[in-house]
């Protein structure tokens, strides 16, 4: 009981201290804010440059709060630069930044203000975005073949318990924004993707399942134009939700391809012995292939500064390539006779659905022709 009071004690002590010193730097703040609008720029340079100063301690020891800072140091980059300090101007421009990543000047702002920025580049040198959602396989068939087949067979029906068809896929890109809300991302995916089959054979009341289920390894590139990107809300703020679409492709690489919950009913019920279910080790699938896709989403800027994007994108890509090796089609006897199945050619396209979040990335810097 005696410890849980003194850590009370302790606590309370310390916020008081946290208290107090905040609002003396407050106070701080005005007369330094008061001092520039009278003219008395010495006196802010001054105690900006006095390691003792209250104004000097509330920066460096963090206890201005985000706003505060941002006065501060647009304070201080105004003092400078009407004392035509250049070279402090842009130091303290450049810790403003740092708080603030795309610091927007208001109306009432000095000329000499939008001149120094004017120097700077202010926008993210880069952007990480990560995103995550399900897919749909969307198989195309090219030619269809069979060993003892009657009828057509059918594609993720969801019939005998099969399925739909559905994976999930994760990726990470990094983004450029290039001009006039035309971006440019690049990166890799993970993809999990699957397709049922369901068909009847020749002999009365025999039927099978298929279920092909493999993973990618994806690397897409693709352009982005993001409508709103620049547009500006009557008070100078940014607007705040992103619709866009892109186009792009991508390499992918094909890390396992495997049979699972693959059966015969009807008659004498057959499934695949231990061993016969990779697809990738049979050399029954292509190993690489090459995509194109579309989409379209919105974003929503996030975050105080509003620089970061929350994200909802509906995207289809389509491959270009048969995703089953037309030569080693028949390999695999137990599938092909035990099953009764034999894979068809077939690019293998997905409608995919994802949320996402993308960070900015700022590295303030001056512009090459004002070095």
């Amino acid at each position: 009981m005696k410890q849980h009071l003194i850590t009370f004690c302790l606590l309370t002590c310390a916020l008081w201290a946290h208290s107090q010193s905040s609002s003396q730097c407050a106070r701080a703040l005005s007369q330094a804010e008061l001092a520039f609008e009278q003219g008395r720029l010495s006196d802010i340079i001054g105690t900006y440059t006095d390691d003792n100063s209250g104004f000097t301690r509330c920066l460096d020891q963090g206890v201005f709060s985000v706003d505060e800072e941002i006065r501060a140091y647009k304070l201080l980059t105004k003092a400078y630069l009407f004392q035509d300090n250049e070279t402090m101007a842009e130091e303290m421009f450049v810790k403003l930044l740092k708080v603030d990543k795309e610091h927007n000047l208001a109306a009432e702002d000095p000329a000499e203000l939008y001149l120094l920025k004017d120097k700077f580049k202010t926008e993210p040198i880069l952007r990480v975005a990560v995103r995550a959602g399900v897919n749909k396989s969307l198989p195309t068939v090219m030619q269809t073949f069979d060993s003892f087949q009657e009828g057509d067979k059918r594609y993720n029906e969801n019939g005998n318990d099969t399925g739909l068809g559905i994976g999930f896929w994760g990726e990470v890109l990094a983004e450029r924004h290039i001009t006039k809300g035309i971006e440019v991302a690049a990166g890799f995916q993970y993809r999990i993707t699957s397709y049922e089959i369901e068909g009847e054979m020749i002999a009365e009341d025999l039927n099978y399942v298929a279920k092909n289920t493999n993973n990618m390894l994806r690397f897409p590139l693709m352009v982005r134009y993001s409508m709103n990107y620049d547009k500006k809300d009557q008070d100078g703020n940014r607007v705040g939700l992103l619709p866009y679409f892109f186009i792009g492709g991508s390499y992918d690489l094909l890390l396992q391809a495997k049979y699972i919950d693959t059966r015969r009913t009807g008659g004498t019920a057959y499934t695949l012995p231990a061993g016969s279910d990779d697809l990738k080790s049979a050399d029954q699938v292509s190993t690489s292939n090459v995509s194109v896709m579309l989409g379209a989403g919105i974003r929503a800027r996030v975050g105080r500064a509003k620089v970061d994007f929350f994200s909802l994108e509906l995207r289809y890509d389509n491959a270009l390539f048969n995703y089953i090796n037309p030569d080693n089609r028949w390999a695999n006897k137990d599938v092909n006779f035990g099953i009764g199945h034999v894979e068809d050619d077939l690019t293998l396209n997905t409608l995919s659905f994802s949320v996402g979040y993308t960070k900015s990335i700022y590295f303030p810097r001056k512009r090459k022709q004002y070095r």
